[in-house]
């Protein structure tokens, strides 16, 4: 068992076996899928972990054995547990101090953070570093389940038009003409948006193009991992097509966002602006999406592909 050692966190007390741990995760879907490698790791020594997730609350049939609840069901629980931790600050939960520690535990806060690393990376450092986990392993735990399974469509390409910040966001008239060309190509395209997102909804089905729209989380989740290719902006969508075996290609607008948040489970591959690196970031951040074309991400793509047919898995 891990908590041999005292933690370099010092709000991070030494665990000890038959403790009860609660982990607050962001409101954020990849973030939250990310902070599920710390669950997965805690559960495989022995820990009794629960999670309070909106998010994954709608996902918790892909968590197998593990007890996820809604964000507001923590204060009516918090005296079950020894220990209480949020993965990030959350406006949309009561803070509650750490019975174990007396103070706010906070994982974005510790030092693992700190570093530049890939975010999964930074999550193994939390098992290794503050709970003394001597293996740490990536994956999160989510089990794609048995009714979806092999259901994959070998053609067939989702993509994903938005995410959670327009400056995030490449135009949806450029990602329109990508799946003309990638229609051309041979390929099923389907873009997946959210009911909320009525604007792209009607710009995409006015452009004659496919879509999914659907507010349950867990089905989206089936229709991604029946999709050969996941194609999208920097987003939590791209997290979970990665997290359900669909290979991803991510639209970033600087290299150090790529670095930090390029999905990890699944094969990956990153389209980038051809800006200077001797621009200012901000103006990178404002200008990124000006700079990559349709057929810049239909080439990166292109190459994707054909790798990924080399190796055998498509």
């Amino acid at each position: 068992m891990p908590g041999k050692k005292a933690s370099p966190f010092p709000l991070m007390p030494v665990l000890r076996p038959g403790q009860r741990i609660a982990l607050i995760t962001s409101h954020r879907l990849g973030d939250a899928l990310l902070s599920m490698i710390v669950v997965h790791n805690l559960r495989r020594e022995g820990y009794e972990v629960e999670v309070f997730s909106q998010v994954l609350f709608s996902l918790k049939e892909w968590f197998p054995g593990l007890k996820v609840l809604p964000f507001e069901a923590l204060e009516n629980k918090a005296p079950a547990y020894d220990h209480i931790w949020f993965e990030r600050p959350n406006r949309r939960v009561k803070e509650l101090p750490s019975p174990g520690s007396g103070g706010m535990v906070i994982l974005k806060k510790s030092p693992p953070y700190a570093s530049n690393e890939p975010m999964h990376r930074v999550h193994q450092r939390v098992c290794r570093d503050l709970l003394g986990i001597e293996r740490p392993v990536a994956e999160n735990g989510l089990v794609v389940p048995e009714w979806i399974r092999n259901k994959k469509k070998s053609n067939r390409i989702a993509i994903h038009p938005t995410s959670s910040s327009r400056f995030k966001n490449w135009p949806l008239r450029r990602f329109l003409r990508l799946a003309q060309k990638l229609i051309d190509q041979g390929f099923e395209v389907e873009f997946i948006v959210s009911p909320e997102e009525a604007r792209a909804v009607q710009t995409i089905r006015l452009a004659g193009r496919e879509s999914y729209v659907q507010a349950d989380l867990s089905l989206v989740a089936a229709r991604l991992s029946t999709a050969s290719w996941f194609i999208g902006n920097d987003s939590g969508l791209g997290q979970l097509a990665s997290n359900v075996g669909t290979p991803t290609l991510t639209l970033f607008p600087v290299s150090r966002k790529a670095q930090r948040w390029r999905p990890c489970w699944s094969a990956s591959a990153v389209v980038l602006p051809r800006l200077s690196e001797k621009w200012p970031e901000l103006v990178r951040h404002l200008f990124w999406k000006y700079a990559i074309k349709p057929d810049q991400v239909l080439r990166v793509f292109e190459r994707f592909y054909q790798d990924e047919q080399q190796q055998g898995k498509v």
